[in-house]
């Protein structure tokens, strides 16, 4: 092979394999904010990522996976104890779980339990400290979204995921 027709050959390769790494690139963000406070002034909030109104006011260590395509989001947060009241008054407790929720992709993140990836046993759950909430809401204009919740409120330990119903 001629040096040339080498170069190019070499060349093509790297192409290939930069398209190939571009094409796979990973559409999951992850972040971690200290506060609940903190999390809304980086727009987590406001882009939706974090339902406000289901957080109690003390929560801290958030962690969140976001997934752009299809939206899914993975979230793992700590709270005061005595602030569960407003997070378990605007959550519907269940014991069955709805279809939406009920296989949990992993979100490739250490911090997620193993008790909520793939198919989830509500009894497993339970036996892992973990009480179990849904609450479903508009998404947007077309689509209506749904939140699985995995609360431990004595320990203030708390797990959502995120997805369209």
């Amino acid at each position: 092979m001629t040096p040339l027709r080498a170069i190019l050959h070499r060349a093509g390769l790297y192409v290939s394999l930069a398209c190939v790494l571009i094409a796979c690139r990973s559409e999951h963000r992850e972040y971690f904010y200290k506060t609940l406070v903190d999390a809304d002034k980086a727009g987590e909030i406001t882009r939706g990522w974090i339902p406000d109104d289901l957080m109690p006011g003390s929560s801290r260590a958030i962690r969140l996976v976001e997934e752009l395509s299809p939206s899914r989001e993975w979230c793992a947060f700590e709270f005061l104890p005595s602030d569960s009241e407003k997070l378990l008054q605007n959550l519907k407790s269940v014991d069955a779980l709805p279809s939406q929720v009920d296989h949990i992709r992993s979100p490739h993140v250490s911090w997620w339990p193993s008790v909520l990836k793939g198919s989830l046993d509500v009894q497993e759950i339970h036996k892992a400290g973990f009480q179990l909430y849904v609450v479903e809401r508009p998404a947007n204009s077309v689509q209506m979204g749904i939140y699985l919740f995995a609360l431990d409120s004595s320990k203030g330990h708390g797990f959502f995921y995120w997805t369209y119903k």
